[in-house]
């Protein structure tokens, strides 16, 4: 909720320099309005948009919370030009402008956010809470003060502080959810507290706590690879897999310490703690299908009747732990004519898998089945009765796996901001430093025991899945994980222990990677009139070496690292960016700026992992060069005379060494194991690439229509992208992995008399998620489809207190990927809807 002076709105709607703000903060003297919610959080979003000096993107603390936003990544995905990366229906990654995840920085308080997840530098951003954050600024052109690492662009998430609020601050939220797929119940809260005290009220703290606890329910079927059988594309199975009501709790604190004794000194503390705890069960059901047109009695364009073939019957129980602390001091000072910031942090994120164990039931006869449809995903496969049969299944394999990987993250920046206003109002030189000390490992520990047919599962089942994929497959018995592995322990004897295997599992994943990173930059920003141009430059040097421990036929389990590599590189980056005030309402922007992408951390390791079961290898690539980016980016932005505004930008980038991950069929021997036609994945640069783009935006109240009409409101983004990269071995250019060609937007929102409704929509195009470059024709690349998705929220308020209720994936959305084209399925999730319904009070 925000309160203005009516007149002050207009002021500050319409205007851009100081001397604006100045007349619309002496207006506020003249009588008292409120404008509030959608409104109010659309206007301050489009303020801060309008005043920054390059091209940005913003979601303030107001709007966070009026959509079933569970997390950072699904509060910001609604903005121009970002959609998100997901995992079972709930956004994970930021992917701006097409451009993957881990080429975005993201911070946090204005310090680089530590990365728990153990291969990438991927900041996952499910694991924060969106009821923790005070706002987020997506900055998509860089000036010479942020990070070079940078090539998608910046996410900025700042928790709020006392002084943000010009009085105390008290609000508190109780929700209550519920999953048409499960009878499981989701609960979440959280509360605020803070405000100013002391002499003058110098001292300001905010308090703020988090927990939810969400059922994840899902079904997920998998095509494994593709084949042709007399002529008919077929999948290799049909990996089916059903998630149990796997729960996922979320926790998060914020403590936030501001002290300001005198005008000179601003001192503050950051304290800023996460936690995601996943479970999850998951069954699965693997029907094999034959290579062989003999194992077929029919077989055609709709379908086939299989008369011999194998299946197995599998469980897996996961425990997934995810921790960051971020510890900050700062402040800032009044030194000479200008501001001395000084800041430091110390950021540790841990993941742990404390468990991830499979068990493993194969088959033995030959069993049957039928299914229905070639085209795209099958539309059903009937097993035969002795392929739903307990009895026909003997535990074969038990895998235990555990993980830890932790990043130990301490920085350090100075920066002096001295104001020239010689040069025009509101002119200054600004330069500064920033250490970075990284140091990042992954330790894994891993068994594969193994026996010949013995126990069947009948011993081991409790359950029985009838179908699942809204009854469209059958799936038979469940493993039950207790009763497994009890059995196990009672007759470990009966079971062989894979030294090879046991090798690959403890050693081949292991790595640690310590990088440094010491930057420094100048800038300047000039205005002159409506003409605002801020010129600089900023160095980074890389200074990383990376240690992995290699996996040959004399290794043991005790070995440590023995295998290394080093990196080492200076970089400049210079930057233009301008802006130019048209009219009081009209602007235009224009940058041209250069960033890098550095590899991510397990890629550059000398890692080494060979799966015999599987037939796969994973190498890393220590001689990864680091991406390389020239940015361009014009942009034309209109504000209305009320509210809103409406922009359109142009983007082009041009990229030198872009990564990928090349798979190609190979024979060999790796760590030991001689392997035939194996898929071998390593990481690897291409030559260049570019991406270019259009950008559609419009806010606006429809507050013109007559009552009670006049509450309505509306958003709406659009971005057009197109991007090719040369990839060796291919004759044509490819489109860059994770990039979809369209984005889109829209939000119809209404708000009067205390009633707010909120429906929003979003699309994201198909892009290119995995990449086989053994496959000169491009076969064998899989696309994740395109997603829609419909949300809603409304709600009433009384006095502080709110009632809402929302509701998620409304369309039932589903994940679908395929090789090269839909006709060729490749994984298909379902999900289902969810709704939730709460209480909330502010003061």
């Amino acid at each position: 909720m925000a309160s203005r002076n009516l007149i002050g709105v207009l002021l500050l709607s319409s205007c851009i320099v100081a001397p604006c703000v100045a007349a619309a903060q002496e207006a506020v003297q003249v009588e008292e309005v409120v404008v509030t919610g959608q409104r109010a959080s659309d206007r301050d979003s489009l303020l801060k948009k309008r005043d920054a000096v390059s091209a940005v993107e913003v979601v303030s603390a107001n709007d966070v919370g009026k959509l079933p936003d569970q997390n950072v990544a699904e509060a910001v995905r609604r903005l121009s030009g970002v959609s998100v990366a997901t995992d079972k229906g709930e956004g994970r990654y930021l992917i701006i402008r097409g451009i993957e995840p881990n080429l975005a920085n993201v911070t946090i308080n204005n310090q680089t956010a530590s990365a728990p997840e153990p291969e990438s530098r991927n900041v996952k951003l499910d694991d924060i809470p969106s009821a923790l954050i005070g706002s987020v600024t997506v900055i998509k052109s860089l000036t010479p003060d942020l990070d070079a690492n940078a090539i998608a662009g910046q996410v900025d998430i700042n928790t709020l502080t006392a002084f943000d609020r010009s009085k105390n601050i008290l609000s508190a939220r109780v929700v209550r959810g519920t999953f048409e797929a499960t009878d499981a119940k989701a609960t979440e809260g959280d509360v605020s507290v803070g405000g100013k005290f002391g002499a003058d009220r110098q001292f300001g703290l905010v308090l703020a706590g988090n927990y939810s606890k969400r059922p994840s329910v899902s079904d997920d079927v998998l095509a494994g690879s593709r084949q042709v059988v007399n002529g008919i594309d077929l999948p290799a199975e049909l990996d089916m897999r059903s998630y149990s009501p796997a729960i996922r709790k979320r926790s998060g604190a914020v403590a936030n310490f501001d002290w300001r004794p005198n005008d000179d000194v601003k001192l503050y503390a950051r304290l800023m703690y996460s936690k995601f705890d996943d479970n999850e069960t998951r069954d699965r059901f693997r029907f094999f299908f034959p290579g062989s047109a003999g194992n077929y009695s029919t077989l055609d364009a709709n379908g086939g009747v299989i008369t011999s073939t194998s299946a197995r019957h599998l469980v897996r129980l996961r425990n997934e732990i995810t921790d960051t602390t971020t510890l900050a001091f700062g402040g800032d000072f009044n030194v000479g004519k200008g501001v001395l910031t000084v800041q430091g942090t110390h950021a540790l994120s841990e993941k742990k898998d404390p468990i991830r164990d499979e068990f493993d039931y194969r088959s033995t006869g030959a069993l049957t089945g039928t299914f229905v449809g070639t085209v795209g995903m099958q539309e059903s496969l009937t097993a035969g009765t002795s392929a739903l049969a307990a009895g026909t299944y003997n535990l074969r394999q038990y895998k235990q796996v555990s993980r830890h990987a932790e990043e130990n993250l301490n920085q350090a920046r100075v920066d002096y901001k001295l104001p020239m206003d010689a040069w025009g109002e509101g002119s200054y030189l600004k330069f500064g430093a920033k250490y970075l000390d990284r140091d990042k490992f992954t330790d894994a520990t891993g068994h594969v025991y193994t026996r010949g047919n013995g126990e069947t599962l009948v011993g081991e089942t409790d359950a029985t899945i009838p179908t699942v994929y809204k009854g469209r497959f059958t799936f038979g018995p469940t493993v039950d994980y207790g009763l497994a592995r009890a059995y196990f322990d009672a007759n470990k004897g009966l079971f062989v222990d894979s030294p090879t295997d046991r090798l690959i599992e403890t050693l081949g994943s292991d790595f640690k990677v310590v990088e440094k990173i010491t930057a420094g930059y100048g800038m300047a920003s000039v205005t002159r009139g409506d003409l605002t141009i801020i010129p600089g430059v900023r160095v980074e040097h890389t200074d990383g070496k990376t240690s992995a421990i290699a996996v040959t036929p004399t290794s043991t389990v005790n070995d440590t690292y023995n295998q290394f590599g080093a990196y080492d590189y200076t970089d400049w980056f210079p930057s233009l960016n301008l802006k130019y005030n048209i009219s009081e309402r009209l602007l235009t922007r224009a940058a041209v700026t250069t960033a890098l992408g550095r590899p991510n951390y397990a890629d550059l390791a000398p890692t080494l992992a060979v799966s015999a079961a599987d037939n796969e290898v994973t190498l890393g690539n220590p001689d990864l060069q680091p991406q390389k980016a020239v940015n361009f980016d014009a942009s034309l932005e209109y504000y209305f005379s009320g509210e809103g505004g409406i922009s359109l930008g142009l983007f082009h980038k041009r990229i030198e060494n872009p990564i990928f991950t090349s798979t190609v069929r190979q024979s060999g021997n790796f760590g030991g194991v001689n392997l035939v036609n194996a898929d071998v994945t390593q990481v690897t640069n291409g030559d260049k690439a570019q991406v270019t783009g259009l950008e559609f935006n419009v806010q606006k109240p429809l507050t013109f229509l007559p009552s009670p009409f006049d509450g309505l409101g509306v958003n709406f983004n659009a971005t057009l992208v197109d991007g090719k990269m040369n990839v060796p071995g291919r004759t044509e250019k490819i489109k860059l992995p994770n990039q979809s060609k369209r984005l889109a937007s829209a939000q119809l929102y209404y708000e009067k008399y205390n009633f707010s409704a909120r429906l929003a929509y979003t699309y994201r195009s198909a892009y290119l998620f995995e990449l086989n470059t053994g496959d000169a024709s491009g076969a064998s690349d899989i696309y994740f489809d395109k997603v829609t998705t419909l949300s809603a929220r409304v709600a009433y308020r009384i006095n502080k207190v709110e009632i809402f209720a929302e509701g998620n994936n409304l369309n039932d959305a589903t994940d679908y990927y395929y090789y090269q084209n839909r006709s060729r399925f490749a994984e298909s999730e379902t999900y289902g809807r969810s709704y939730r319904f709460g209480l909330s009070y502010t003061f």
